[in-house]
């Protein structure tokens, strides 16, 4: 199993970002655009020599010698590349919907399962992706009889125009080829605002979304005034709309329909930086009851460290949900300076000896299990309304002395709501 922290080795070196050349774009632009026609006589050599190459190690890896950059930007304009020239990293079938390059690759007949297709949904489907960094998590998605499929609507920024063509592959895939109608959405990038709008809007076709370093919040890329002739709006048109637009603030409906969520993504990312997009995402699903796991790779960036492409955590989970299995929830750690969201039954009327209590505690699941923890309500206005009902509860965890009781870990609720 990939071990998801570097090495002391690699964190010194995990400042290289996959934009170092000076750009502020995520891995998949160059700082000037390349010449798509020297990118296009380029593309087959340089995948049949990535392809060639010995496997990275996955523990403390170095990013890829294999720079993608150049084969990722350049987009499959309409009517100029024809869908049998996209390359993909295993053999596939390669088509067009609604004018637009699609793919899917599936499983051999040996491990095809019976009834509706089990399948995930990638992206982006630039030029050049998915690419050969991918092939590992591929090979066991195929292995478990998983069909992988996307549909490249180039730089949409999970415009309401790129949707609809994100939905024109869903209706194909689940209505004439018999693929299952709850994909799991895997999500590299700026991917994640192309899937996330798509899953908003269908949160009941959604089995799971996995993300790898994933745009969630548009502002903090690409940049509201890039994004916004995507959208057919000016920068100014497109803040003044964006919670009808932004992922990180349209998550109620995934919450609803209890889609799990996994996102691994480093705290060095200074081109979709983690708090801003996976971290508020965590944060806002959890606020929403919704189960979220963002798992933080310590020392990395934006970049091709195979450990991305090669984590197992991520991979069981796309399978376990692709294949309709119950993932748990993850449990959180509760400790002294930690701020948590929990949600559970709040309860008034706690009593201790020698009336060493706040008179209220929350009773919760963590990681599945039951459990429990003191609640201080003094910094909520009517607090009483919230007692026996289902509530999430956000807050620092503090240690509290009491004489008889000891330390007693208590959360400290900064809001409450049902």
């Amino acid at each position: 199993p990939l071990e998801e922290t570097p090495t002391d080795t690699t964190v010194a070196e995990a400042g290289t970002q996959a934009d170092d050349a000076g750009t502020n774009e995520p891995i998949v632009e160059e700082p000037t655009t390349p010449d798509p026609m020297k990118v296009a006589e380029e593309l087959p050599e340089k995948l049949a020599q990535e392809a060639t190459e010995p496997a990275e190690p996955v523990n403390g890896a170095e990013p890829s010698s294999v720079d993608l950059s150049a084969l990722e930007v350049v987009e499959a304009q309409e009517g100029t590349t024809p869908a049998q020239d996209k390359n993909l990293p295993r053999p596939g079938e390669v088509f067009r919907i609604d004018g637009r390059t699609a793919f899917v690759i599936e499983p051999s007949a040996a491990v095809r399962r019976d009834g509706p297709r089990p399948w995930i949904w990638y992206a982006p489907t630039l030029k050049g992706l998915p690419s050969q960094a991918e092939t590992w998590m591929f090979d066991r998605f195929l292995a478990a009889g998983i069909a992988i499929a996307g549909i490249d609507v180039g730089e949409s920024y999970g415009s309401p125009d790129g949707t609809k063509h994100y939905q024109a592959l869903y209706e194909r895939l689940t209505t004439t080829r018999g693929y299952a109608s709850r994909p799991v959405l895997l999500a590299r990038s700026r991917g994640g605002l192309m899937l996330y709008n798509w899953a908003v809007e269908h949160p009941r076709c959604v089995a799971g979304v996995a993300g790898i370093y994933p745009v969630c919040d548009l502002a903090s890329y690409p940049g509201l005034a890039k994004a916004a002739p995507a959208y057919g709006m000016s920068a100014e048109e497109l803040l003044a709309d964006l919670s009808t637009h932004n992922p990180v603030d349209r998550l109620a409906s995934l919450a609803k329909a209890r889609v799990p969520i996994l996102h691994i993504h480093g705290d060095r990312d200074e081109t979709v930086p983690l708090d801003a997009n996976s971290g508020a995402l965590g944060a806002r699903y959890a606020e929403l009851g919704g189960q979220a796991e963002i798992s933080v790779i310590e020392g990395r960036g934006h970049d091709m460290w195979s450990g991305w492409f090669q984590s197992q955590k991520l991979t069981d989970f796309v399978i376990a949900r692709a294949l309709g299995k119950v993932v748990a929830a993850p449990e959180q750690a509760i400790k002294a300076g930690k701020k948590v969201t929990l949600h559970g039954t709040l309860m008034s009327g706690l009593v201790a000896i020698g009336g060493e209590t706040t008179g209220w505690r929350l009773d919760f699941k963590n990681g599945g299990k039951p459990a429990r923890i003191e609640v201080d309500m003094r910094a909520i206005k009517g607090a009483g309304e919230f007692a026996g009902a289902g509530v999430t509860v956000t807050g620092m965890i503090i240690s509290r002395p009491y004489v008889e009781r000891g330390a007693v870990l208590i959360l400290k609720a900064e809001s409450v709501a049902r």
